[in-house]
């Protein structure tokens, strides 16, 4: 499966790496998800497909078009960005949690 997205006017696609993938948790879409909210612009329309988009013959002809599973990007939260970058919030100095916005949750 792969995230297709408008990229000023044309289609995008955004294939993730297999290896990447085995390191989130959650189902296949849920990853992907993650993927779209990490990578593409806050906001951005896109779409997670199964469909065989391997004719590249034309491929900076294709458009992007919302069909009805049309999702939007969104901002990591603080803890999904720790998460990924594998910052453990205990290792954070306390002016790095104020600045952060984090607390322990001890």
């Amino acid at each position: 499966m792969v995230i297709i997205y408008d990229n000023n006017g044309s289609l995008s696609v955004l294939t993730p790496a297999p290896k990447f993938l085995e390191t989130l948790k959650g189902t296949l879409e849920q990853k992907l998800i993650h993927i779209a909210n990490k990578d593409l612009p806050t906001g951005t329309p896109y779409e997670i497909t199964d469909a065989d988009l391997s004719d590249d013959v034309f491929f900076n002809a294709w458009e992007y078009v919302a069909g009805t599973n049309e999702l939007s990007s969104a901002d990591l939260s603080r803890l999904e960005q720790f998460n990924y970058n594998q910052i453990k919030i205990a290792d954070l100095t306390d002016a790095e949690k104020a600045e952060f916005g984090v607390e322990d949750a001890s």
